[in-house]
């Protein structure tokens, strides 16, 4: 047996038990197509059985998809492994990705994670197994670093949550290649792998080959660090729920509360880390209603952890409320509640506003000012709600609605990095395009919208000072 196969085998015997069936995920790519060779080895070895699950998300030419897919299920086919091909719409991921703020990368692993978990339910799997390697984890960690992630997010790769197992975690890829070279197997090179518009690429095509050179040390020093954190958070997170506990409000879990002054009175990261604890708990409210995670046609629905840098704004009592992805938070005086909002999320960040003042957003500055000459800027009502443009979202122009989304798809929209929707009592006022040349209004609600009653303000744009 080869030495990858054995170190394989050793990840594998706690997991296998009398019949049981594994659902291995198959890109065609080096690892997987290992991952996969080792296991139809090892099924006769260990007595256990194997399928094989291929998705195509419907993000590269249909040439190479297509070309990626037939690979795959005739490479099955000599194995003798029952083969699933899942595809995704043409263009669904992106949209999503637009949708959610989560770029393609995070909406591509929703849609293949949902797959794999629809599968595994289908064939009654109790484990998926994905190739993820130790060179994956170092990537994922710098990844996680340059974004500025806590101790969770830098310990790197878990490798077992739910159903996913990843075997080969302790594997670098060189180890991969040469196990795929004595057995003198080929497998599949994604072309977007070269594209350095995303992070993961760029990291592995133009920072890693900068690390090896000046500090070759650092392949060794990243697992480590992952770890260290990995204990921290987990002291950090037992800490938590030992000094903050989350009581909930009514009958269900669809709301949870803390007392103000106990929230106030811990350090800052246990604060950061009992609301992390809340949307954790309310996501798994959720699921356990029906409600199994991300699905396609609930556009809206959070997925994943609110973001740190939005979690961290109410945690110093920067605000009172926030929409923070899978929850909202509220401090209503005496105490803090964590909800679950109802009907959709505001996924990858909102900001409430109910003074004037200047504040610093998501890459600008908005404050409210005289009608100095040459100021870009709308009007409108306080409090003001700043967050992601929705897909039913609507603008009063000359007394009449319009729809933003018919609006803004006659603009050329291919310069900015993200569309803002600026909205108060009466509706959306402005939407923003933010841009490598800073924000610029796309739409706006006209002066004498408004109904008589509070004072109407004039909004302006500034750049990214506060």
């Amino acid at each position: 047996m080869h030495a990858f196969e054995e170190a394989l085998a050793r990840e594998l015997m706690a997991l296998v038990r009398q019949g049981s069936r594994f659902l291995v995920a198959v890109s065609g790519g080096a690892d997987s197509t290992a991952l996969l060779a080792a296991l139809s080895v090892l099924r006769r070895h260990l007595g256990f059985e194997l399928f094989c699950l291929h998705v195509d998300h419907g993000i590269r030419s249909r040439k190479e998809s297509r070309g990626d897919a037939r690979w795959v299920k005739e490479h099955c086919a000599f194995l003798k492994i029952p083969f699933r091909l899942v595809s995704i719409v043409p263009g669904r991921v992106m949209e999503t990705a637009r949708e959610r703020g989560i770029g393609i990368e995070g909406a591509a692993r929703l849609y293949r994670h949902a797959a794999w978990n629809r599968e595994a339910r289908r064939i009654g799997a109790e484990r998926i197994l994905t190739a993820h390697t130790q060179s994956d984890l170092r990537e994922t960690i710098l990844m996680r670093f340059l974004r500025g992630s806590g101790p969770a997010g830098l310990a790197g790769i878990p490798r077992s949550r739910g159903r996913l197992f990843r075997p080969l975690l302790n594997q670098d890829r060189s180890a991969v290649l040469r196990y795929l070279e004595d057995r003198n197997l080929s497998y599949r090179t994604d072309a977007t792998n070269a594209d350095n518009r995303f992070l993961r690429n760029r990291i592995r095509n133009q920072l890693i080959p900068v690390l090896d050179d000046l500090f070759p040390f650092w392949e060794r020093s990243l697992p480590v660090l992952g770890e260290t954190q990995g204990l921290a958070a987990a002291f950090i997170t037992a800490f938590a729920g030992g000094a903050l506990p989350w009581k909930p409000v009514g009958s269900g879990v669809q709301a949870l509360a803390l007392a103000r002054e106990d929230f106030f009175g811990a350090p800052e990261i246990i604060r950061e880390e009992a609301l992390f604890l809340a949307a954790d708990r309310l996501k798994a409210a959720g699921q356990s209603a029906g409600e199994s995670g991300f699905h396609p046609d609930r556009r809206r629905r959070g997925t994943g952890e609110p973001r740190r840098e939005v979690i961290r704004l109410f945690a110093r009592g920067g605000i009172a409320a926030l929409d923070a992805g899978p929850l909202r938070l509220e401090d209503r005086g005496d105490s803090i509640v964590a909800l679950s909002p109802e009907g959709f999320y505001e996924t990858g960040f909102s900001r409430l506003i109910k003074d004037p003042g200047r504040y610093k957003l998501r890459g600008f500055v908005i404050e409210t000012t005289g009608l100095g000459e040459g100021k870009e800027g709308f009007f409108a009502f306080l409090p003001l709600v700043i967050r992601r443009n929705f897909h039913d979202d609507m603008l009063i122009i000359k007394g009449r609605k319009r729809s933003v989304k018919k609006a803004l798809d006659r603009m050329p929209l291919s310069e900015y990095t993200d569309i803002i929707n600026v909205g108060d009592v009466e509706g959306t006022a402005a939407v923003i395009g933010l841009g490598r040349n800073g924000p610029v209004i796309l739409l706006r609600r006209e002066k004498e919208t408004g109904k008589p009653g509070p004072p109407l303000f004039f909004f302006s744009l500034g750049g990214t000072d506060v």
